[in-house]
Parts: structure tokens; sequence; C-alpha cells
């Protein structure tokens, strides 16, 4: 058992106070710690000692990074000086890599662990971080399974523990039947859901284009829009237009009982992967960022299942191709080869599935914590 640990924590947005705090909760039950750091509403109920909070850390665009420069080195001197008052048994870096490569740059000779918690995306852009985190971190916890193979050639300290994804995933029906008559959806008709994610760029940009894709298949399929909490009621009226469409909050039911889903790039594919189901990916962002993606990042994919996977199991459409056309087109093609796609998309969600990432994570950590004393 650990006694009385003191771990210093760093989580500067939402994904990383709560991903920090689900893991510290497992931590919790091998001993008895004490929290310090930067975090939000999670971290702060399981009795963190905060000095920012995520509301202040958040910064959007590169324009507000350099806004906010000087905050951030005010941050970083003020962090340094706590860690330097407290002591810490271990410093956990949560995700939020522009900031905490940085700051594990400053503790390099400080004699104090550094525990890295959601690997830097180094295989999409950036590969020379590596030599970052070999010199700083002494333990880095993955998210995604190739991941571990990149880190571990490199002489890192990496394990992959499964996807964060996976705590939240709850699905309130058990199986598709009570689902379809809860939500009042004919169960012999194909059903697609649409996800067109949490942010308002995101519903304002894609949405749009999934509607009149939805309109022009209303008569083969039918459809359920997934609400995020974070999206007001007024934005999805607005973008609907007094269009008559299904809507429900409750995603993960839609990504697990649907036959198909639209969904927005990011964690929700890898969520729908998870729940078994396939999926068309869309991507769509403004000229002056899709052109610096094209110059910095350097991967095949955009959609996690396919990254997972190595090559494209589901199809994605990107930029130009979020029209309503190439999103029928992509549609009908899953739906000619449908079990197929299905076994591919389960074979990417079965290698996530039954992990619990913040209990292996809490093991590994107490593990390295124990071997310091």
């Amino acid at each position: 058992m650990l006694k009385n640990k003191k771990l210093f924590i760093i989580a500067g947005e939402q994904s990383g106070d709560t991903h920090a705090a689900n893991l510290l909760k497992e931590l919790s039950a091998h001993g008895e710690i004490k929290l310090y750091g930067t975090g939000g509403a999670h971290l702060r109920a399981l009795g963190q000692e905060q000095y920012y909070d995520i509301n202040d850390l958040s910064v959007i665009g590169f324009d507000g990074i350099i806004k906010k420069l000087p905050f951030f080195f005010k941050v970083r001197d003020v962090l340094l000086k706590k860690i330097e008052e407290i002591k810490p048994d271990a410093v956990i870096l949560a995700d939020y890599p522009g900031f905490n490569l940085r700051f594990a740059q400053k503790l390099e000779n400080s004699g104090i662990p550094v525990i890295y918690f959601v690997a830097p995306q180094v295989w999409a852009w950036n590969y020379k971080r590596v030599k970052v985190i070999k010199r700083c971190v002494d333990l880095l916890l993955c998210i995604l399974p190739f991941e571990e193979d990149i880190f571990r050639k490199e002489g890192i300290n990496a394990h992959f523990i499964g996807n964060p994804v996976v705590d939240h995933l709850e699905n309130k029906y058990a199986d598709r039947a009570s689902f379809f008559r809860a939500a009042g959806l004919d169960p012999d008709k194909k059903t697609i859901g649409i996800l067109p994610g949490s942010r308002r760029r995101e519903v304002e940009t894609l949405l749009p284009v999934m509607l009149d894709a939805a309109d022009a298949l209303r008569g083969q399929y039918q459809f359920i829009i997934s609400k995020a909490e974070s999206v007001s009621d007024e934005l999805l009226a607005g973008v609907l237009k007094k269009r008559d469409y299904r809507i429900a909050t409750l995603t993960a039911d839609i990504m697990k009982h649907t036959d198909l889903v639209w969904v927005c790039s990011g964690t929700a594919s890898l969520e729908t992967a998870v729940s078994g189901t396939p999926m068309v990916i869309l991507y769509k962002v403004g000229g002056l960022t899709a052109l610096i993606g094209r110059l910095l990042l350097k991967i095949k994919f955009i959609g996690l299942p396919n990254l997972v996977a190595g090559r494209a199991i589901v199809p994605e459409a990107v930029q130009d191709d979020v029209n309503p056309a190439k999103l029928i087109d992509y549609t009908e093609k899953i739906f000619s080869s449908y079990e197929s796609v299905k076994a591919d998309v389960e074979r990417v969600g079965s290698l996530f599935r039954g992990l619990s990432p913040s209990k292996k994570g809490a093991e590994l950590v107490a593990g390295f914590l124990k071997s310091t004393e």
C-alpha cells in the first residue's frame, strides 16, 4: 500500500481533468494520496489543492495561445515554485502536451519522477518530441495500442492501458429492441445515427450536410440525431430549420443500436468502433487550419478506427468531400459490404473492450511509486 504520497497533477483541459480524476480514484484504492496542481471540478472533488482552474488554462487556436503566452509563463513559474515547496513524490502530467512537455523539461534535473498520462501524439506530428519524452518522462501511459511499440523502440517506459472513452461509454438500453421502442423507431427499418459533434463549429459545419444527405435517403432509411449535452436546443433548432427528425441525448445507445453512424472525427469515432457499429467519419476545418495540418501532420488517416487498424476500414469524408453526394455514396458502399465492414470495426473495438484504463493505469502508477521508495 502507498503511504502518504503527494502527487502534483497538471490538467489543463476538461478531458484531462476527467481522465486524471478517474485514474486517481482508482489509485486511492492503493493507499493514501494527497493531490495538488491544476484541474477542474472532477479533481477538485477529490480534494486537489488547485492553483489554477482548467477554465483559465484552456485556449483555442494559435492566436489564443499567442495572446496568453505571458500568462502561461507566469503559470509555469508559479507551479514550479509550488513543486519546490511541496516536494511531491511524483508529478502527473495529464495530456495538454503544448504546456506539459515544456513543463517536463523544467523538471528534468529536479529529481522528481514524472508520469505522463495520455501520450503525446508524436506519430501524427513533430516526432522529435520523443527525445524530450525519453529524457524527461519516467512512466508513459498510452491510450492507443500502437503507441506502446513506438515509444518502447525509443527506449521509453511506455504502457498501453486502454482508452478512457470506455470509462463513460454506458448504454441505457441493453438491447436494440428496447432502445427502438423508447426512441419511437421502426425495428424493421435500417437506421442511421447522426453524430455531428459536441462543439458549435462542428454542428454548424457538419449537420447541414448530414441533413441534406438524410433528406435524400429518407425513403430507404430512418434517422436519429444525437444531441451532445454541450449543444444548445437553440443551435440544433437553427440548423434543423423545422425539419422533423428524432433527436436524443442517448449518444452511446445511438452508437450501439443503429446500423450505421455518420460521426464527427474525434473520440466519438473510436467510441463508435468500441460499440461495433460501421460508420462514415466526417472532418472539416477552416482553410488555414487545413493548410497547417497538411504541412505538419504525418498521418494517412483522420479517423481513429482507421489509424488503429492501419488501413481504411471505414470511409472518411474530409474537407471538400464533406458534401451530401459523397456521404450518400459512402453510405451505400458500406451497406453493400456491410458484414465485412462490421467485422473490421469489431476487430478494432475488441482492442479496447474489457479494458479499464483507469484501473490499469492506477496499477502501473502504484507499482512505479512503490519502486521509487
